[in-house]
């Protein structure tokens, strides 16, 4: 018997379909066909996070993300040296209810006078962030002929200070912790009358 070329095309065909299985298709829009490749002739695609997604309320500037420069999110920033200068006296009038609760926990006079001289400290250096440069500069040379510091005196400066005109230890800390509480009163007078805004 002689066969045609094409009906043994097709018998071969047919022998082949019923040996190999098929893959089944889906109906579903979601089904894709599963492809097999080697790692390495395939790049890596980027993974997703399980981060929420970005909502409207976030917002778009760093500086609304967090702290900054020890304002709470939302805080209206002081603009003039007036608003800075109140801001600096409020920071400044937290220290002595900061004090209370650390001695009601037991800390040491020591760890008082350092916790009530950084946050006099910081209250410094964050109000002449706010202040423009030049006001900035201006106070920062008068720290510096005052204490030989551009950010004002250093906590073991304040101590050696103290020791020198007489005082023990448990004094200058003492000292330290009830002079972080008071401003100085003729800056006070100099910002008192509002000013343009920086």
């Amino acid at each position: 018997m002689k066969l045609n070329r094409s009906s043994s095309v097709r018998s071969t065909q047919s022998d082949s379909a019923l040996s190999t299985p098929q893959p089944r298709r889906s109906n579903s829009m979601d089904a894709k066909p599963q492809t097999t490749t080697s790692p390495a002739s395939t790049p890596a695609k980027p993974t997703r996070s399980n981060s929420a997604p970005p909502t409207a309320n976030r917002p778009r500037n760093p500086e609304g993300a967090a702290r900054v420069n020890s304002t709470e999110v939302g805080a209206k920033k002081p603009t003039t040296n007036s608003e800075i200068r109140a801001w600096y006296k409020q920071q400044v009038a937290g220290i002595p209810a900061n004090d209370a609760k650390l001695a009601a926990q037991g800390a040491s006079l020591e760890d008082r006078a350092k916790a009530a001289h950084a946050i006099r400290h910081q209250a410094r250096v964050d109000a002449r962030q706010f202040m423009g440069t030049f006001e900035s500069a201006l106070l920062k040379a008068r720290d510096f002929f005052k204490y030989g510091r551009l950010d004002g005196p250093s906590f073991d400066q304040l101590v050696g200070e103290a020791k020198k005109s007489g005082l023990s230890e448990a004094q200058a800390y003492d000292k330290i912790i009830n002079s972080s509480q008071r401003t100085n009163q003729a800056v006070d007078n100099i910002y008192a009358k509002p000013q343009a805004k920086l």
